[in-house]
């Protein structure tokens, strides 16, 4: 898990995913493989494996996440899809901005909020992969009102690695 600063210990005190996000992402035995900053769940049931990418964040070393960004295969055969969840209660009408090192940022809308946080979808190929695959650092701003944001560090050390094992696993 990524440690944030005390400038986003505003987090915590919202209604935050915690524990029940990985549990409805990651069953009680998966098979986890850890790539420098990202982990790679899998789950064997019968003939298939489900497969996510997953990195996280908390707002205190031993906190609960109040971020999560996971990777997961999309229903069009070798599309991926990433889901950037966060705590309710965010600002919502700007979505979310997602700056790979010192590129040009691109914006992610919300989808839905649920019990478990808001999350933001987008299919991750073409410059965002290649961005992903070959940066080194994220930051996934987050709107708390309308002229306040926060941002969440991503890294993306050892996303190539993990993208790869991750393929490997979910095409067969």
């Amino acid at each position: 898990m990524v440690r944030l600063s005390s400038l986003w210990h505003w987090c915590a005190a919202l209604l935050f995913f915690g524990q029940s996000a990985f549990a409805q992402t990651a069953p009680a035995h998966p098979d986890e493989q850890i790539f420098t900053d990202w982990r790679v769940l899998c789950q064997s049931a019968e003939e298939t494996t489900t497969c996510q990418m997953l990195q996280s964040a908390s707002a205190s070393e031993d906190g609960p996440a109040v971020f999560l960004l996971s990777i997961s295969p999309g229903e069009d055969a070798g599309a991926n899809y990433a889901v950037v969840t966060v705590p309710t209660g965010v600002y919502l009408a700007p979505g979310i901005e997602i700056r790979v090192d010192r590129r040009r940022p691109f914006k992610v809308l919300y989808e839905i909020c649920d019990r478990a946080g808001c999350h933001a979808g987008f299919k991750l190929s073409g410059s965002v992969l290649s961005a992903f695959r070959n940066g080194l650092d994220a930051k996934v701003r987050v709107w708390t009102a309308k002229t306040q944001a926060v941002e969440f560090p991503v890294s993306l050390r050892g996303f190539s690695a993990a993208y790869r094992h991750y393929q490997e696993q979910v095409s067969g």
